[in-house]
C-alpha cells in the first residue's frame, strides 16, 4: 500500500470525520517501520508495542485530554473483556489498512456495517476506474442497498442511482444494442455478475411497486428489463384510463403508490431531452407485445385523451375524430377542441420536442382543428344562408363567412403537409362541406340576390367603395393629408380578402405596427389586367379595341415600366412602381435611395396567382397563399423599417374560388359555340362587344361593373361554374363570387412612443384560485385560472405544472396551455392531475406546486402544498 494512501484514510479519519483519537489494529505489524514517515499536522503517533495501556489511558484523558492522537498497535485487537482502552475506544475512530478498508475509506464510508458489505463486492471494487466513478456517486449516510445502487449507476454510467435515472440509462442502452423486450440490456448483466441485482429489485419493489419473486429478491433468477417496462407501462396505460382492464390483470402493478409513482416517473421519462427518444422505442415494443391496436379500438375517445403511454394512441384519437367531426354538434366540437388542446399540450404531439414524428402529429391536429372550426360554422348556418340582400350577403361575408375559406384552407395545408392516409375520410367530408355544403348554400343566396336586384346593373354598394375608384377615394386623400409622408401601397395577385385578415392578425401580434381591414368592391371581371388598371390613377378606363388589353387614359397599363409612368403623371413625378422582387433584394441603403424623393411607390407582389393559374402547380394554391401571408408579412415589415415610410396599403387585382376536389359535368356552364363578338374567352369569363343574351350566364357590361368609357361587354357563368376545364380549372377568378370581388384593403401603420407601449404583448396571467392547498391522494387535480381573456395584446401561455421540495420534483410535471379567449371566468379554468413519487411524505415539510413558463423555463407562481396522504393500496 502506498504510504500517500495511508496518509489520505488517516487524515479522513482525524480530519474529515473529526476524530481526535484513532485506533489502528495491524496484527502482522507491517506498517510499524512507516510510522515515522507518517505526515500528519498536530497528530501525536503512539507505537503501543510495549506501552501500558493503562498509562496511555491516563495520559490521553487526564494531561493531553484534546491533544489528536494516532494508537497504532502491531498486534490484534483484545477482546473486550480484557480490553483496558474500550471505554475510549467507543467514542472514538477506527482505521484499517487492508485494501478493503483502504476504499472504504477512500469511498468516505462512515458506516462499519458497510465494510462487511463492501467485502461482498471484491468483483466490482476489482477495477479501479469504477471505484473511481464510484466515489463521485457515494454519500456518507448510505445503507447496503443505497450503495448497491450507487454500484449500479457506475455500471450504467449514470449519474446518480436513483430509480428513475438508472432506467433510463438502461432503456437507452436496450434501444441502442436492440434488445427488445426478450433480452436484456449488457449492463444488467454486468451488474447481476457483481450481485447488484437484488438491491436494485428491492428498490423497485419498494418505489413502484414491483412485485419481485423470492427468487429475484435473492439473486437466485434475473431481472427481466422486458417484463419490468411491460408492468410499467401497463401500470400508466391503465391509470391514464383509470381502469385495468382484464386483459391487463396480469400486467399492471395493482396499488396506488406504484400507479402514481409509475405516472410520475414515466412523466419524467417523457419530459427528459436527453432520454425521450429511448422510450419513444420501449414504448412501441410494448405497445407490438400487448397487442394495444386491438385493445384500444372500443375505447372510448373520452378515456383515451389523457393516455401518453402508447403512440398508436395518438392515431387511434386522430383516427376518432376524423370520423366524429363531420356528424358532431355544437357541443362535441368544443370537446373535440379541448381533447386536442390536451394532445397538443401531451407527449406525442409536443412542441417542446422537435423531431418529425412530433410535427407530423402537430400538423395533424392542426387540420383537425381547422375541420372543426369549419363544421362548427356550419353549426351555426344549418338551415343555409338566406340574407335579404347582396348587401347584408357582402357584410356577412366580409365580417363572418369569409371564415369557412380560412377554415377549408387550413385544412387543406395542414392535411397536404402530414403525408399520411390517416385523413382520407376526413379529407372526402371536408371537400363535401365546402364545396357542396358552403359554396352551394353561397352561390344560392348570391346568385338570388344579385339576380333580384339587378346587381350587374348597378355594381355599387352603400358604404363600401369601389375598386376603380381606389386612388381616388383611398391613396389621394393620404397623399393630400400628408404631404411630407411617403406611402407606399403593395398590389398581391390574386390575394383575397380571408388572406388579409390573416395577415392582419399576424402584424398586429408585434409591437410596432399596427393594421385595420377594410374591403372594396372589385371590378368584374375580376380578372388581372383589369382589376390592375383600375387600381392605377386614372380619368378613365377603356379596352384596346378587339383586346382585353386595359388603357389607362388611353395608353398601357401592363407591365411595371408603363404602370410606373401612369403614377408618376398623377403625382407630379413623385411616384413610381416596382417588384415585390426588387424591394426584397434591396439593403436598407440601395432602399432608401431607390425610393428617394417618391411620395408614393407601388409595389407588384405575385405569388398566388402565379402558382394558381397554372394548370401545373394550381394544387399548390393553397400553399401560395401561406407563402403570400409570410412574405407580406416580411415585405411590410421591412418598408416600414427600413425606407422611412410610416403608412403601407395592402390590396389586391381580385380574390380567387379554389377547391381541391376535381370538378365534373355539374360544375360546367357548357358553351356549346363561342358567340360573335367575343375577343377572349377564359373559364370564368367570356369578353367581347355585341354579345347575345344567355339565360345560362350573366350578361353585363363593363361600363357598369369596371366604370370604363368602352361598351365592353362580358359573360360570366352564373354561381361557381366554369366554362370550360382546359388548362386546370380547380383555381379561378373572373365571375362575381364573394371570395372574388371582395378586395381588401389592408393599412398598415408604423407606431412610435406610447403607442407602441400601449401594444406591449405580455402572456396571460394564470393563479391557483385556492391560497390553501391540500393534497390527501397520490394522484389529485389542481384547478388554475387564467386571469384574463387571450387578446391582441394578452398572448397565451403554456406551463409546467409539478409539486417541488426545494429544487427536487416530488411529482410528475404536467403541461397545459391558458388560451381561452373567453369573457366567462367558469371558461378559463383548467386543472392539471398530478402524481406524487414515493411514499415519504411528512404533513410538516415544504411542498410547493410552481408554475413555470414552459418555454423561457421560468417559475411564475408558488403556492405552498400540505400532503397528508391517507394510507391505502386499492388501484382505484
Amino acid at each position: 500500500m502506498q504510504l500517500n494512501q495511508l496518509q489520505q484514510g488517516l487524515q479522513n479519519a482525524f480530519f474529515a470525520d473529526s476524530h481526535r483519537l484513532v485506533f489502528w489494529y495491524d496484527a502482522p505489524g507491517h506498517f510499524a517501520d512507516v510510522l515515522n514517515e507518517l505526515a500528519l499536522d498536530g497528530v501525536q503517533i503512539f507505537n503501543m508495542a510495549g506501552q501500558s495501556t493503562f498509562g496511555v489511558k491516563l495520559r490521553l484523558e487526564l494531561e493531553e485530554p484534546e491533544t489528536p492522537t494516532l494508537l497504532y498497535f502491531p498486534y490484534a485487537e483484545p477482546a473486550p473483556e480484557d480490553d483496558w482502552l474500550l471505554d475510549i475506544k467507543l467514542y472514538s475512530g477506527r482505521f484499517y489498512a487492508d485494501q478493503l478498508s483502504m476504499t472504504f475509506n477512500e469511498l468516505g464510508l462512515t458506516r462499519h456495517v458497510l465494510r462487511e458489505h463492501l467485502a461482498k463486492r471484491q468483483a466490482f471494487l476489482g477495477a479501479r476506474k469504477r471505484v473511481e466513478t464510484l466515489k463521485r456517486l457515494v454519500t456518507p449516510e448510505m445503507d447496503e442497498d443505497g450503495l448497491d445502487l450507487a454500484m449500479c449507476a457506475a455500471v450504467v454510467g449514470a449519474p446518480a442511482g436513483d430509480i428513475a435515472t438508472l432506467l433510463f440509462h438502461l432503456g437507452d442502452e436496450a434501444v441502442e444494442e436492440e434488445t427488445g423486450l426478450e433480452g436484456n440490456p449488457s449492463s444488467l448483466e454486468e451488474m447481476a455478475k457483481y450481485a447488484l441485482v437484488p438491491s436494485l429489485v428491492r428498490a423497485l419493489q419498494l418505489e413502484v411497486g414491483y412485485p419481485a419473486t423470492q427468487a429475484e429478491l435473492s439473486g437466485e433468477a434475473p431481472l427481466s428489463f422486458g417484463q419490468l417496462m411491460l408492468r410499467l407501462l401497463t401500470t400508466g396505460y391503465c391509470e391514464s384510463i383509470s381502469e385495468i382492464p382484464d386483459w391487463a390483470q396480469s400486467h399492471a402493478i395493482a396499488s396506488v403508490n406504484a400507479r402514481a409513482t409509475s405516472r410520475a416517473l414515466l412523466s419524467r421519462w417523457r419530459d427528459s431531452s436527453r432520454f425521450y427518444p429511448g422510450f419513444d422505442v420501449i414504448s412501441g415494443w410494448v405497445a407490438e407485445a400487448l397487442r394495444i391496436e386491438d385493445k384500444i379500438r372500443d375505447v372510448p375517445l373520452e378515456r383515451l385523451a389523457n393516455v401518453a403511454t402508447f403512440e398508436v394512441v395518438e392515431r387511434q384519437i386522430i383516427v376518432d375524430l376524423c370520423l366524429a367531426i363531420p356528424q358532431a354538434d355544437v357541443r362535441d366540437l368544443e370537446m373535440f377542441r379541448g381533447i386536442i388542446a390536451e394532445r397538443l399540450d401531451g407527449y406525442w404531439a409536443s412542441r417542446h420536442k422537435n423531431d418529425e414524428r412530433r410535427a407530423r402529429y402537430r400538423q395533424l391536429y392542426a387540420a383537425l382543428s381547422a375541420a372543426i372550426d369549419l363544421f362548427a360554422l356550419r353549426q351555426q348556418h344549418l338551415n343555409g344562408f338566406h340574407y335579404e340582400s347582396v348587401e347584408a350577403l357582402y357584410h356577412a361575408y366580409s365580417t363572418e363567412l369569409y371564415r369557412f375559406d380560412t377554415a377549408y384552407r387550413h385544412f387543406a395545408v395542414a392535411s397536404d403537409n402530414t403525408g399520411v392516409e390517416l385523413l382520407k375520410k376526413l379529407d372526402e367530408a371536408v371537400e363535401r362541406c365546402y364545396d357542396e355544403w358552403f359554396l352551394g348554400q353561397l352561390t344560392r343566396n348570391w346568385s338570388e340576390r344579385i339576380d333580384a336586384e339587378g346587381r350587374l346593373h348597378d355594381w355599387k354598394l352603400s358604404r363600401i367603395p369601389n375598386q376603380q375608384h381606389f386612388f381616388r377615394d383611398v391613396v389621394r386623400p393620404h397623399l393630400d393629408a400628408h404631404r411630407n409622408k411617403r406611402l407606399v401601397v403593395i398590389i398581391s395577385d390574386a390575394f383575397r380578402y380571408e388572406a388579409a385578415e390573416e395577415l392582419r392578425e399576424r402584424i398586429n401580434a408585434k409591437r410596432y405596427s399596427e393594421a385595420t381591414l377594410s374591403s372594396q368592391l372589385g371590378v368584374v371581371p375580376s380578372y388581372t389586367t383589369l382589376g390592375m388598371a383600375s387600381l392605377l390613377p386614372h380619368r378613365e378606363l377603356s379596352y384596346q379595341p378587339g383586346s382585353d388589353s386595359v388603357l389607362v387614359d388611353g395608353k398601357s397599363s401592363q407591365g411595371t415600366e408603363n404602370r410606373s409612368q401612369r403614377l408618376s403623371a398623377a403625382v407630379s413625378g413623385q411616384a413610381m412602381a416596382v417588384t415585390a422582387d426588387e424591394v426584397r433584394g434591396w439593403s436598407r441603403e440601395q432602399g432608401r435611395e431607390a425610393i428617394k424623393g417618391m411620395q408614393l411607390v407601388y409595389v407588384y407582389h405575385n405569388v398566388v396567382d402565379a402558382r394558381g393559374d397554372t394548370a401545373s402547380t394550381e394544387s399548390e394554391t393553397f400553399a401560395a397563399v401561406e407563402d403570400a401571408i409570410e412574405e407580406l408579412d416580411s415585405l411590410t415589415r421591412k418598408i416600414l423599417m427600413h425606407l422611412n415610410t410610416s403608412t403601407v396599403l395592402v390590396t389586391a387585382d381580385h380574390g380567387f374560388l379554389f377547391q381541391r376536389s376535381k370538378l365534373d359535368a355539374t360544375d360546367r356552364t357548357s358553351l356549346t359555340e363561342k358567340p360573335a363578338g367575343a375577343f377572349k374567352s377564359k373559364k370564368r369569363y367570356v369578353l367581347g362587344t355585341n354579345l347575345p343574351d344567355n339565360a345560362s350566364v350573366w350578361h353585363g357590361h363593363t361600363r357598369e361593373t369596371a366604370g370604363t368609357t368602352c361598351d365592353t361587354e362580358f359573360w360570366i357563368p352564373k354561381g361557381a361554374h366554369r366554362f370550360h376545364f382546359v388548362g386546370g380549372a380547380r383555381f379561378v377568378h373572373g365571375g362575381i363570387m364573394p371570395q372574388e370581388i371582395v378586395v381588401p384593403v389592408l393599412t398598415v401603420k408604423q407606431l412610435r412612443g406610447e403607442k407602441v407601449e400601449k401594444r406591449t404583448r405580455r402572456k396571460v396571467d394564470v393563479i391557483s384560485p385556492k391560497a390553501s392547498l391540500k393534497m390527501v391522494n397520490n394522484i389529485q387535480r389542481f384547478e388554475l385560472l387564467q386571469t384574463e381573456a387571450v387578446s391582441e395584446q394578452l398572448k397565451p401561455i403554456t406551463l409546467a405544472v409539478a409539486i417541488f421540495e426545494g429544487t427536487e420534483a416530488v411529482s410528475s410535471e404536467e403541461t397545459v396551455t391558458f388560451d381561452s379567449t373567453s369573457d366567462n371566468i367558469s371558461e378559463r379554468m383548467k386543472s392539471v392531475r398530478l402524481s406524487l413519487s414515493g411514499t415519504d411524505f411528512d404533513r410538516k415539510r415544504d411542498y410547493f406546486l410552481v408554475l413555470r413558463d414552459k418555454d423561457l423555463q421560468t417559475e411564475l407562481e408558488r403556492y405552498r402544498v400540505v400532503i397528508d396522504l391517507a394510507f391505502t393500496d386499492d388501484f382505484f
